[in-house]
């Protein structure tokens, strides 16, 4: 199990977090332009963020920014005090323990784990403020709970407490980055997620949710029979689907979006260094540092981009079926699999002209929060989910291996994603930091100063300022 390492101001909330509404003025109403010449508005990572140019989203961004829209993501939490996300959270909670009840929902969603903070950021990151990166959706709003805990598991009735809440907290898109934490799914009398998926599209709100990295569906044998959910599988940077993304077959609103696909020399899903031009830069929560960013892969991060536009399209005026409907019937045409429209393409979904973004991504990657006080989720004999994490790369025979049973595999205590040692989340899943560029200059003057006559870094230890 991984587990945080001791923190230093602990802060205590023992209510949901609501941010005032005066503070999401957080740019011009003008749409991002994301000029490289303009330093003050230039997000440092957007040339890298091949993923928005992939669904062309700085097109779309000229006819909706999502504004005024919510989106509940229901994941590990969110990094509260982050540059780039803090002032879009208008409510936060925990509903960890909450066993299907909303109302026992209580406490802080900070995060513990770095899953929910990164998916967060893709949706809707304050975009074109010359920090970080851009977002699909830069004006709509985060909604955010945490029903996942320190190890990115939690129970499936947390989650059908979290989208509740989330609902009844205005959210109108539920991003659901989730998975089964086990080869198979069995879901127990009383337990299914089609309860919160159905409280959500009843009250107005779109559940979009992953369709998992080589993984079952949360629904059970029906798979996505009769499921009211925008279901998102993944592709890699050169538009092919994703070797780990699960089949869609049987959803009611199939499609793909970019999630990355990057293997490394052993074949095993890896951001190292290089590697993570293949993968999605986003906003990251790390033990004890703040303002992160990180790299990361899988139908975590495709889903929040299918939500980010649908954002885009409500803030529109499109009611949540035409949402839908629009976003379908303008997707890229691709082969994806049983189910699956196509991919994913926020400009033509908003009715914006195709025309070539100002800036395209880099080839190479660049080599440029506060304490929690969850604890974490006691299951019991709750059916379990965890934020998705793409397997081990197929096997000779063409067959991805299962995930084992029970809690998806972990580093052992105390270990952190640092220096250049990756820690795995899970079979395949690899998370880099980023480099700190003010930190390299630090180091170099320091060693300088000593006399030293090399000076060497690991440019696979990328962290952000």
């Amino acid at each position: 199990m991984r587990r945080a390492w001791l923190r230093v101001l602990p802060v205590l909330l023992v209510a949901a977090v609501i941010t005032p509404m005066a503070v999401l003025a957080v740019r011009a109403s003008t749409p991002p332009t994301e000029n490289p010449a303009d330093p003050a508005t230039y997000d440092p990572y957007f040339s890298e963020q091949w993923n928005l140019v992939a669904i062309k989203a700085p097109q779309a961004w000229t006819r909706s920014t999502g504004a005024g829209v919510r989106i509940g993501v229901i994941d590990t939490g969110i990094d509260l005090t982050h540059e780039d996300l803090a002032a879009k959270i208008v409510a936060s909670i925990s509903c960890i323990g909450a066993n299907d009840v909303e109302a026992a929902c209580r406490g802080s969603a900070q995060d513990d784990e770095g899953h929910g903070t990164h998916v967060a950021g893709i949706a809707a990151a304050i975009t074109d403020n010359g920090k970080g990166v851009a977002s699909v959706a830069p004006d709509a709003q985060l909604v955010i709970v945490k029903a996942l805990n320190s190890t990115g598991s939690g129970a499936l009735n947390d989650v059908n407490a979290g989208i509740k809440w989330a609902v009844d907290h205005g959210a109108r898109v539920i991003n659901l980055s989730l998975e089964s934490d086990a080869g198979q799914v069995t879901v127990l009398p009383g337990q299914s997620l089609n309860e919160g998926i159905d409280y959500a599209w009843q009250h107005g709100a779109i559940p979009v949710i992953a369709a998992g990295n080589s993984t079952p569906s949360l629904f059970g044998i029906l798979g996505y029979s009769g499921v009211n959910a925008v279901v998102v599988g993944a592709t890699g940077r050169a538009g092919e689907l994703a070797w780990y993304s699960s089949s869609l077959e049987g959803a009611k609103w199939g499609l793909v979006a970019p999630g990355g696909d990057s293997r490394g020399p052993d074949g095993q899903a890896s951001c190292a260094g290089a590697l993570a031009s293949g993968c999605i830069v986003s906003t990251g929560w790390f033990p004890g540092k703040t303002n992160q960013y990180a790299d990361d892969e899988g139908t975590s991060m495709a889903t929040p981009e299918v939500s980010g536009v649908l954002a885009l399209l409500l803030a529109q005026g499109l009611s949540p079926t035409a949402a839908i409907d629009r976003m379908l019937a303008t997707v890229v045409p691709m082969s994806c699999g049983p189910s699956c429209h196509g991919l994913l393409d926020a400009a033509a979904a908003v009715g914006a002209p195709a025309a070539p973004p100002t800036t395209t991504p880099a080839t190479t990657p660049s080599t440029t929060a506060p304490p929690t006080t969850a604890s974490p989720a006691v299951v019991g004999n709750s059916a379990v989910v965890h934020a998705p994490q793409p397997a081990t790369p197929p096997s000779a025979t063409g067959h991805p291996t299962a995930h084992p049973g029970g809690a998806a595999a972990s580093a052992g205590p105390g270990a952190r994603r640092h220096h250049a040692a990756p820690v795995a989340l899970g079979p395949g899943r690899i998370v880099r930091r980023r480099l700190d560029p003010v930190a390299v200059v630090v180091a170099i003057l320091a060693l300088l100063a000593v006399g030293a006559e090399v000076i060497a870094f690991d440019i696979g230890h990328r962290r952000a300022a």
